[in-house]
């Protein structure tokens, strides 16, 4: 073998290496310490560990400590190598996930979830832009996926695991999610490679792209309001606004963990042929409408259709932003820039949230709400139009 086949092979195993860091550090922070939540509750509930306000309360107390997590990731990243940040960070979602496991009360609960959220908050600032900083541009589109593919298979996952360890009881359940946290932490402490070092100026050349940033960000919170909408009233909507029933509202719900497992994929290979930009305008005007198909018709085809883009929409279109960070911001300012957009995510994930759930109690309804949801998406699709964001690349091409 030639030493430039040696080295393709190993630029390839360097590129699977990274995507799977990726997916290991996104299924523990978010698949499994965050989202595997939602089938938990109605287990909760059943056995007498939380009422149902309590559930909802202990997950806002998840959202207020991801919000910590972004605040503080940075300078985390700052103080502490990336490894160790992350490898800690995962730790600590492992931890809490071991803790809840006992039935002490809602009380015990709380500070557990919150560390969970802390510590998905820290690697979602800090591992995507370190994964990126190794790779090549056009290998961003493959190891984003690798990323948000984490979300998925969490969501998979926790809907395949949950129910069958349900059998046995809720500590069972917190177990088996613990178990898996803490294999796939120890797989990211095993292979990762700290990233070089940052410039000593990283931000200076950020300072020449605020407006596109900043459409960019605001595109980003409001496809967290969007995410809200699905994640808290898509299957209630279903099962009991249109009186399909839960095992309906649940196949929906399995529709789109399905789709958001192959939509980081499709949203990496489309973007490395088209460019991160194009495609994420086009996503989130599918996205968008696909969101607004529930306020006018409630037929079968079209509420299944929602659900599929449903799926693309919660981590498909994640993958895009990733990528569209580095190519606006660069290596240097990639950072810095993602680190601003995840603090707004979680405000607009808590923000929304909570300002759909008072609209609902002011109109008790469920339409208003999707239909906010598909204008912000519509909204978002406007504001990162490669002409109002245009990349690092493109300008100095021009």
């Amino acid at each position: 073998m030639s030493d430039s086949d040696n080295n393709l092979a190993g630029d390839r195993r360097s590129v699977w290496r990274l995507a799977f860091l990726g997916l290991a550090g996104s299924l523990v922070g978010n698949g499994l310490a965050r989202f595997a939540y939602t089938p938990l509750v109605p287990v909760l509930v059943e056995e007498g560990w939380l009422t149902t306000a309590e559930a909802g309360y202990l997950g806002a107390f998840n959202y207020a400590g991801y919000f910590a997590g972004a605040l503080a990731g940075l300078w985390v990243g700052r103080r502490m190598k990336i490894g160790h940040a992350a490898v800690s960070s995962l730790a600590l979602c492992a931890l809490s996930l071991f803790m809840v496991a006992i039935d002490w009360g809602f009380w015990w609960m709380v500070p557990w979830r919150f560390l969970a959220g802390y510590g998905a908050g820290v690697v979602m600032v800090l591992v995507p832009p370190s994964i990126l900083r190794q790779l090549p541009s056009e290998r961003w589109g493959f190891a984003t996926a690798g990323v948000s593919a984490g979300i998925g298979l969490g969501i998979a996952v926790s809907g395949t695991l949950i129910p069958q360890l349900a059998r046995l009881g809720a500590t069972a359940s917190w177990l088996g999610l613990a178990i898996a946290a803490t294999a796939f932490t120890a797989a990211l402490h095993m292979l990762w490679r700290e990233p070089p070092p940052l410039p000593a100026r990283p931000t200076a050349e950020f300072r020449h792209i605020r407006l596109p940033a900043l459409f960019l960000c605001t595109a980003y919170g409001l496809y967290a309001v969007a995410i809200a909408a699905y994640s808290i009233f898509w299957v209630d909507f279903l099962a009991r606004e249109l009186g399909l029933g839960l095992a309906v509202g649940g196949f929906h719900w399995t529709v789109l963990g399905t789709c958001s497992l192959g939509a980081p994929l499709l949203a990496g290979w489309l973007a490395s042929r088209h460019g991160f930009g194009a495609v994420l305008t086009l996503l989130l005007a599918a996205t968008g409408i696909g969101a607004l198909l529930p306020v006018f018709s409630g037929a079968a085809p079209l509420l299944y259709l929602s659900s599929a883009l449903g799926g693309l929409l919660f981590v498909g279109v994640m993958t895009l932003f990733s990528g569209r960070t580095a190519e606006i911001a660069g290596r240097e300012g990639q950072q810095k820039l993602w680190w601003i957009m995840t603090l707004l995510f979680a405000v607009g994930q808590s923000g929304g949230s909570w300002g759909l759930s008072l609209l609902f109690d002011a109109t008790q309804a469920y339409r208003p709400l999707f239909a906010l949801a598909g204008a912000a998406l519509l909204l978002g699709a406007i504001l990162t139009l490669p002409a109002l964001t245009r990349s690092r690349r493109a300008r100095s091409a021009g």
